[in-house]
């Protein structure tokens, strides 16, 4: 074989299997993890009390055992033995950055022999007052963001008798501490409450406006569209809209148990998954992209596809 084409099938065999890396998945069984491919194919069994994704800056998945971390391969073979006190190892420079319980050191990545004390340089800023955080602010509307059209409809409702809380995206219309509806000015339009609705907020996805509705009681919601139909009756304690991800996350009351609540989550194709689930990362399956989900279970991501796989179980 000409030894030219010979390099160019080496570099292609070496970035299938470096892009393969790339999109292995996180897999739970029960209370272990390994990682599986996006087909659900287990590459690595289910061993360690916790894994991540392919990290770059390491080579390899940070792994975790009895409490220390480590680094493994694709082949669940040691990159680096797990030394790291409750803390993924890091790298700076030439060397592994491990946590020890007391203090971080150096590693030499090559004799994976420790070196010596690793020592940091904080980059905070502090504000005038001595403290790192920083204020937010609502962003609510104020008389002055309506314009005169907005004026002319709610006319109506512009005196003693009315008054006006006004929110992010629209304003409620309150007399004697009673609610009698709401304004969207994007809209231009009154939501009149009625005996059986009452119209409590306003969430914005795709670009159009819905209105959340609740009933005398108060604590469950439906959902209606600019149009006044409905979408959702008013049976769920919680209806978000995630907004940019096509996912809508609905909860119910549980009715083996009040205190608990039971999350689905719609994605974009309407597909349903039990549980709450947020948008995480792409990958790619069969060579095209692929769209992953997350959902906390005891303070770890558990993952789903955009197909519905699930990628853990037990």
């Amino acid at each position: 074989m000409d030894i030219k084409y010979l390099w160019i099938f080496l570099l292609f065999i070496s970035c299938t299997m470096f892009s393969q890396e790339l999109d292995y998945i996180p897999y739970r069984r029960g209370k272990v993890w390994g990682l599986c491919d996006a087909n659900r194919r287990v590459m690595v069994q289910p061993q360690y009390y916790s894994i991540s994704f392919y990290d770059h800056s390491v080579g390899g998945f940070h792994a975790e055992q009895n409490g220390k971390f480590g680094i493994i391969d694709k082949n669940s073979i040691q990159i680096m033995r797990f030394i790291s006190e409750g803390m993924p190892i890091s790298i700076s420079g030439d060397t592994y950055i491990v946590f020890d319980g007391f203090d971080l050191y150096r590693y030499s990545i090559k004799s994976k022999m420790r070196l010596d004390r690793f020592v940091t340089v904080s980059n905070t800023v502090l504000n005038d007052s001595g403290w790192s955080s920083s204020k937010t602010y609502e962003g609510k509307m104020i008389r002055e963001s309506l314009d005169e059209e907005d004026w002319k409809m709610l006319k109506p409702f512009d005196n003693d008798q009315y008054s006006f809380n006004f929110r992010i995206n629209y304003l409620e219309i309150v007399s004697n501490n009673r609610s009698i509806g709401i304004y969207i000015p994007k809209l231009k339009k009154i939501f009149l409450d009625t005996p059986n609705i009452t119209h409590v907020g306003v969430q914005i996805y795709n670009g159009k406006f819905y209105v959340v509705t609740t009933d005398s009681n108060g604590w469950l919601f439906g959902l209606m569209d600019e149009n006044s139909n409905e979408l959702y009756p008013i049976k769920y304690l919680s209806i978000a809209l995630i907004d940019g991800s096509g996912i809508i996350i609905l909860s119910e009351p549980d009715p083996n148990n009040q205190n608990n609540r039971i999350f689905k989550t719609i994605l974009p194709d309407n597909r349903i998954l039990d549980g709450e689930f947020y948008p995480d990362s792409k990958i790619l399956k069969n060579g095209y992209p692929f769209q992953l989900y997350f959902k906390m279970v005891d303070g770890q991501k558990n993952y789903a596809g955009e197909d519905g796989t699930l990628y853990f179980e037990g």
